[in-house]
């Protein structure tokens, strides 16, 4: 589905990323993990199309994604929730979500300004698929509330929860489970396992709570300082001595 190939980023002279081959299969839920500036988050800014890289090459299903803007890949299927909350604060949580749908059958700017029909079916499409979404992450509760009134934890779901609406096909999580309660970490790691099945996409994994990564990866692939030094299921990860030594720790 998604293949970074020989990818190399760098800021002044220093790597972010170098030379990173990474690659996600269908249906699954592949976990980038390694310590602070390792270059996870900055390969799914690659990714996303918000940094370029100076060598390499990224494919999605076959398209060059190098070649593209960024907002050209939410229509490819490609969905993201941030590290750092992307929300619109004066906007309700379900208005939030309804413009993660936004690209879905558009009515266009003129159906939209004399609200033609086109544009009040697209307004029920995009509101089924955020009332779907809020079901799914189990913040129905919170769908009428304005996102900036909420907590930095609820709004990381919040933040998941509208790039599902997108119906993606990939779902890039950055730290997902940074400022979530116990409760709503053992609910995140449910939901995570549950994204392939659900919605029909794989996943890509950034998050520091070993516990919730290893248990709902199937691939888990490790950086540290822009290289990947590992890769494997949660189990050859657990047990390798390069990953003990840069970033698990040694019993």
């Amino acid at each position: 589905m998604l293949e970074l190939s020989g990818v190399t980023l760098s800021f002044g002279g220093v790597y972010a990323i170098n030379g990173l081959d990474l690659t996600v299969k269908d249906g699954e839920i592949t976990a980038l993990i390694g310590p602070n500036g390792a270059g996870k988050t900055s390969a799914l800014n690659v990714v996303s199309r918000f940094y370029q890289p100076q060598e390499g090459s990224v494919t999605y299903r076959g398209t060059d994604l190098l070649s593209l803007p960024p907002h050209r890949l939410v229509g490819l299927g490609v969905a993201r929730s941030f590290q750092n909350v992307a929300l619109f604060a004066n906007l309700t949580v379900l208005e939030n979500l309804m413009i993660g749908a936004d690209h879905v059958r558009p009515a266009g700017l003129f159906a939209n300004s004399f609200r033609l029909p086109r544009h009040r079916r697209h307004e029920r499409l995009a509101k089924e698929r955020a009332r779907d979404a809020l079901e799914f992450m189990r913040i129905d509760a919170l769908r009428d509330r304005l996102a900036g009134e909420l907590s930095f934890g609820d709004q990381k779901l919040v933040d998941m929860a509208r790039a599902l609406t997108a119906a993606p096909t990939l779902v890039l999580l950055d730290e997902p489970a940074a400022g979530l309660a116990d409760g709503q970490r053992e609910w995140l790691s449910t939901a995570i396992a549950e994204v392939p099945r659900a919605y029909d996409a794989s996943v890509v994994l950034i998050d520091h709570d070993m516990e919730l990564v290893l248990g709902v990866s199937s691939h888990v692939v490790v950086m540290d300082f822009g290289r990947k030094i590992a890769e494997g299921t949660p189990q050859e990860v657990r047990e390798n001595p390069r990953v003990l030594a840069a970033y698990l720790g040694e019993e």
